[in-house]
């Protein structure tokens, strides 16, 4: 079962890398034309900053989750730091499912604004509004899974591959 976890753990993150290379290489090229457009040649884009704005929002909310996969998540660890490590499992325990709560609370509401923003389209662009939101609501379905997959590790004894300072203490 472990093994399973971890094998699909591997495959969640692999498709978000390349997700996110994917939408690098848009921003790129949507920035470009931008350029180009402005100096050289008109290009039949209307709004190429509208599209550009989505793609920042879909590389913001993929890359909060990818960050707390890896457990770069933002947490002040004053007290954790002098916590005996009993304490401190079971504050981290604590920590994930409120989060997990939190997350399933904020998706249930973005869900709600993919609907509403369906409706409404967004100047200059063939897309509705539904598209932001859409990556809020995306975001959540993942740090769920990577929340799930860390309680389910945690509980066979195991923990989700950390992220490694880049600096030596």
């Amino acid at each position: 079962m472990v093994d399973f976890l971890d094998k699909a753990l591997r495959l969640v993150e692999r498709a978000l890398e390349w997700l996110v290379a994917l939408l690098v290489a848009a921003l790129l090229i949507i920035v470009a034309s931008t350029f180009i457009d402005r100096h050289f040649v008109t290009l039949p884009m209307a709004a190429p900053d509208a599209y550009a704005r989505v793609i920042l929002v879909w590389l913001t909310f993929i890359g909060f989750a990818l960050a707390v996969k890896g457990g770069l998540n933002i947490r002040v660890d004053l007290i954790d730091a002098r916590l005996p490590a009993k304490a401190r499992r079971a504050l981290e325990y604590i920590f994930d499912v409120v989060m997990l709560a939190l997350t399933v609370m904020l998706g249930v509401n973005g869900w709600r604004l993919v609907v509403i923003g369906n409706d409404q389209e967004r100047l200059g662009t063939m897309m509705s509004e539904a598209w932001p939101s859409a990556a809020l609501f995306f975001s959540c379905i993942i740090l769920v899974l990577f929340l799930m997959l860390r309680i389910a590790l945690r509980f066979s004894g195991r923990e989700l591959p950390r992220h490694m300072p880049l600096e030596v203490e």
